[in-house]
This record gives structure tokens, C-alpha cells and sequence, in this order.
């Protein structure tokens, strides 16, 4: 790690990129917060300068990433437009001496996240973790990640779960002026696992006769799904399963693409050039139209966790 440089990563619906002065008041908005901060160890931030200290001081760390939206997205508590290109949180790696666990070996790093309460249950922590795991294990050849959480923090813990990191110790601390915590908790998650998350798996669908024929028949390439938190464990090279409601056929296809987009909408305006509607699972003659998807999923469901178009081929058989 000699040669390190700071870099940028893309995920579905993130940037991560370095932290910069310009982002201070980005920063303050979200970082004021009384709910964010403490239950993390943090204070909230007090002003606009206070957060461009902190970017100078802390933000500024090697492999210390701002979580900047790639996509406009709806604020859940106010129900405005968070725009595209800001940051909405952070996330980085420490290696031995800078992060919490006092034990880490040199070949091991330890994980830490936050995210604007806004957009609290959206999956986007997870999705920036994922990309540092990646991170870390590939670019960095670490042996070994670690992550922690204080007692009575329940959303940190979950995200922990959902990446991998398996329970390995907790410590005995004096009650935390912030949170009152008197246990912090510490997570691993070694190459070898992590190894294993990437080994395609099978998931399971349901759909009715018409979407199913035309999955079947090979005519539909994309399927359009809600981008939730079951839709966001699907990789490229993992199978599905489509089962046909109320019977009992299946068919098994292979996922050769994913494609991430805010709405339905802007999924049909890229993906029709390029598959036509039937490759979307129109008929011959039907007019699609993006508004069809909302027999689905509701207009705030969609603007809470965006859509992809799974991209498939049948399995022979």
C-alpha cells in the first residue's frame, strides 16, 4: 500500500469519491443531525465551518469516502429532492491504529459507515460497504475486515449482518457521553467469505402466464423489478428461478446485465432502443407504457429505492 492513491467507485446508485471544502455545507445538513451522529460516537456538527473543519481534519483520511447520490432521489421526511451529485453520507476504511477495534493485524482493515437520515432503510449503506469490501479484498489484499457497532444500535448492526460480518468479540466501556453505551460490539469478515458472497447464487420469482411465456419462449430479456433490498442481493452471473403463479413450471434463467435507473420511465426510455418492447414482455402491438408498472409498485416506492432491469438468458436445458 506504498503506492496508494485516493480513487473514485461507482455503485448502482452511489459515488464515492474523496471528501472536498466544497461539500461543508452538504455536510452540515445532514450531519447536525442529534439522531446521525451519536448513535455512532460522533457529535452532530454545529455550523457549516465546523463541517469544513472536519472535512479538512477527518474526512480527509486516506480511503475515506463521501457517499454522493448518483441519481435525484426524494427526501423521506421533508419529501423534497435530495439532487443528484450530493453527498449524503460517508464511508470508509482504517487500517491498524486508526480505527476502533485494538486488535487488527496488519493485514486487516475495520470498515465505518454513516448515512443522512433521510434515506435511513434504503439500502445505500450496504451498497457502499460492498463496494469498499471489494475494495479491500481485491485492490488492497487484506486477509480480513473488521466493523462495530454500541450497544443499542440496531440499524448498524443490521447493515453489518446484510454485508457479511459475523459477530467476533465485544468490550466492556465506560458509558459513552453520547450514546451511553457501556458494550461496543466488533464484526468480522475474512477473504475466504467473502470469497464465498461472490459464488453465484439462485433466487427465486414469481410471475403470471404472460410474462412467464415470454420469459420462457426467450422473447423477454429485461426483467423490471423495484430495486429493494431483495432486489439489491442479485449479481451478474447469479440464476433466477421463475416460477409461474398458481402452477407448477419453472424455468431458469442466467443474469447477464443489471441496469440501474431513478424510474420506470427512464428504464423504457434506455432499455427500449435497445430490446424493443418485447424484449421488455410486451406482445406484439402493445404499447408499453412505464405507468403499466404501477400495478406493481407504488410512485413512493419508486422514488424511494429506484428500478432495475435485470437483464437474462434462458438456461438450456
Amino acid at each position: 500500500m506504498t503506492n496508494w492513491k485516493q480513487i473514485t467507485l461507482t455503485t448502482p446508485r452511489l459515488i464515492l469519491r474523496p471528501w472536498v471544502e466544497s461539500d461543508a455545507e452538504a455536510l452540515y445538513r445532514f450531519a447536525r443531525d442529534p439522531l446521525v451522529g451519536p448513535p455512532a460516537g460522533w457529535p452532530p456538527h454545529t455550523s457549516v465551518e465546523n463541517s469544513r473543519e472536519i472535512i479538512r481534519t477527518v474526512l480527509a483520511a486516506r480511503e475515506t469516502y463521501a457517499m454522493v447520490l448518483r441519481y435525484d432521489t426524494t427526501d423521506s421526511l421533508s419529501g423534497e429532492v435530495i439532487s443528484a451529485g450530493t453527498p449524503v453520507g460517508s464511508v470508509g476504511i482504517m487500517f491498524k491504529g486508526c480505527g476502533s477495534y485494538p486488535h487488527m493485524a496488519n493485514t486487516e482493515a475495520e470498515i465505518g459507515y454513516w448515512v443522512a437520515l433521510p434515506l435511513w432503510g434504503r439500502g445505500l449503506v450496504p451498497e457502499a460497504v460492498k463496494a469498499l469490501q471489494a475494495r479491500c479484498f481485491g485492490d488492497l489484499k487484506l486477509d480480513g475486515l473488521w466493523c462495530g457497532y454500541y450497544e443499542g444500535n440496531e440499524k448498524s448492526r443490521r447493515v453489518q449482518e446484510k454485508c457479511g460480518f459475523v459477530p467476533r468479540c465485544d468490550m466492556e466501556i465506560p458509558p459513552h457521553p453520547l450514546n451511553g453505551a457501556t458494550k461496543e460490539f466488533f464484526t468480522y469478515l475474512s477473504r475466504e467469505a467473502w470469497e464465498v458472497m461472490q459464488e453465484p447464487v439462485t433466487h427465486e420469482m414469481s410471475l403470471r402466464e404472460a410474462p412467464f411465456r415470454a420469459v420462457a419462449s426467450g422473447r423477454k430479456v429485461i426483467e423490471m423489478r423495484l430495486f429493494d433490498p431483495k432486489r439489491q442481493l442479485i449479481q451478474a452471473g447469479d440464476e433466477i428461478r421463475f416460477t409461474l403463479v398458481g402452477g407448477d413450471e419453472s424455468v431458469t434463467a442466467l443474469v447477464v446485465g443489471l441496469h440501474y435507473f431513478p424510474s420506470f420511465a427512464e428504464l423504457y426510455e434506455a432499455m427500449i432502443p435497445r430490446v424493443g418492447a418485447v424484449g421488455l414482455g410486451y406482445g406484439e402491438g402493445e404499447v408499453p407504457r412505464p405507468a403499466d408498472m404501477l400495478e406493481y409498485y407504488s410512485e413512493d416506492a419508486i422514488a424511494r429505492f429506484g428500478v432495475v432491469g435485470i437483464e437474462i438468458k434462458i438456461r438450456n436445458s
